[in-house]
């Protein structure tokens, strides 16, 4: 009767185990499920912020070709507008760049 009641005691022990054994198995699995959720959405997320963050680069690019182009035509009818002076403005940049750049090799 012992030995019996002891089999039985074992054979609950084994029943447990293995049911023990089949939620840990099906934690797991739910735990993994989060963790891919979570990483879905940490990918969305992220794409997101990529595409929000692509738009305004491509935005102000676009407003600094505009600027550029406006500073170009502002710049290039003041050089019709004044020849002679924007003439004389280049040279003299182009003294002031030789001189800091020492061309020519005099001191």
């Amino acid at each position: 009767m012992a030995d019996e009641q002891l089999q039985q005691e074992i054979d609950s022990i084994r029943a447990d185990v293995a049911r023990l054994g089949q939620d840990i198995s099906e934690l797991t699995r739910v735990i993994r499920g989060l963790g891919g959720d979570a990483a879905e959405d940490l990918k969305d997320s992220v794409s997101d912020g990529l595409d929000g963050a692509s738009e305004e680069l491509l935005r102000r690019v676009e407003a600094a070709r505009a600027k550029g182009k406006e500073v170009s035509a502002d710049f290039a009818d003041t050089v019709r507008k004044y020849p002679l002076g924007s003439l004389l403005g280049a040279f003299g940049v182009g003294i002031i760049i030789a001189r800091l750049l020492n061309f020519g090799g005099r001191r």
